[in-house]
């Protein structure tokens, strides 16, 4: 084992399950588009069932995903005399009511939008066709987070369940908001159970490492014993965690100036990449 295969690896996963996330967007835009809002207002569960389906079946992809990574990062820092971990059962119900809820929550305005117009009135046609378009972006952008539900929850059985995890880490994407910075800074964060000899840093406890928000592509990934933080990931901590020095106040009151400030750089980078 190098640490550079670990790093190809966590590298490898990471572009993996955003190809997973970006084709099923693809696919459900794509769906939405061949669509009418008289569908979406007549057959609801016909509908809802379809986006289900499209959802699970990336979500299969990103668990499977995840779980390959796992066991393939575990081999690689500890050998394969070890054996790999089989992961615990999905819950498959839970799985099929947050797509249900994503549906509905999305495609609700379209069906709130019909009831209050006249549908011979060619304005509010073209106001019901905007609405239609907003659901089916808001369902690709959904649907994309829920599929990577797959390999995060997977990760995330492994991180509690499999004993040779030691710790974690956050991997952020290119792009990473203040709070996804935030939880980057902490670098690996330890077991105190697993991992004795360290110490878990006493902010390390108040932080859920499976908080993802719209949109975030960031993913938590296990640690194993004599393994390091990837090059590009240490890099980022690093810098994160500079950052997170120089922020005035403590406890929560650091982590919203951290935050904001994160975020207020990040919008006026844009904004000058725009000019």
């Amino acid at each position: 084992m190098s640490q550079a295969d670990i790093d190809s690896a966590s590298r490898a996963y990471y572009n993996e399950q955003l190809a997973i996330s970006g084709s099923l967007a693809q696919r459900l835009m794509e769906w939405w588009a061949t669509l009418s809002w008289r569908a979406v207002d007549s057959d609801p569960d016909a509908l809802w069932q379809t986006y289900r389906d499209m959802v699970s079946e990336s979500r299969d992809q990103s668990y499977e995903a995840g779980t390959r990574y796992h066991n393939r990062a575990r081999e690689l820092a500890l050998g394969d005399h070890l054996g790999t971990f089989p992961g615990g059962e999905r819950d498959t119900a839970t799985e099929s009511r947050q797509a249900a809820a994503s549906y509905f929550v999305h495609a609700a305005p379209v069906a709130r939008t019909i009831q209050r117009g006249r549908l011979d009135d060619p304005e509010f046609l073209a106001e019901l066709d905007q609405v239609m378009s907003q659901a089916g972006t808001n369902l690709a952008r959904d649907g994309g987070r829920l599929a990577e539900s797959g390999g995060r929850d997977a990760l995330a059985d492994a991180r509690e369940n499999d004993p040779e995890v030691i710790g974690y880490y956050r991997k952020t994407d290119a792009d990473p908001c203040g709070f996804c910075a935030m939880l980057a800074s902490r670098g690996a964060a330890y077991s105190e159970s697993r991992n004795a000899s360290r110490s878990t840093r006493s902010f390390i406890s108040e932080d859920n490492p499976d908080q993802y928000h719209p949109d975030c592509h960031c993913q938590t990934l296990p640690l194993f014993r004599g393994v390091s933080l990837p090059a590009e990931d240490e890099r980022k901590r690093t810098e994160y965690l500079r950052r997170w020095n120089e922020t005035e106040g403590s406890g929560e009151a650091q982590m919203r100036n951290f935050v904001r400030a994160f975020n207020d750089e990040r919008e006026a980078g844009r904004v000058v990449g725009q000019q």
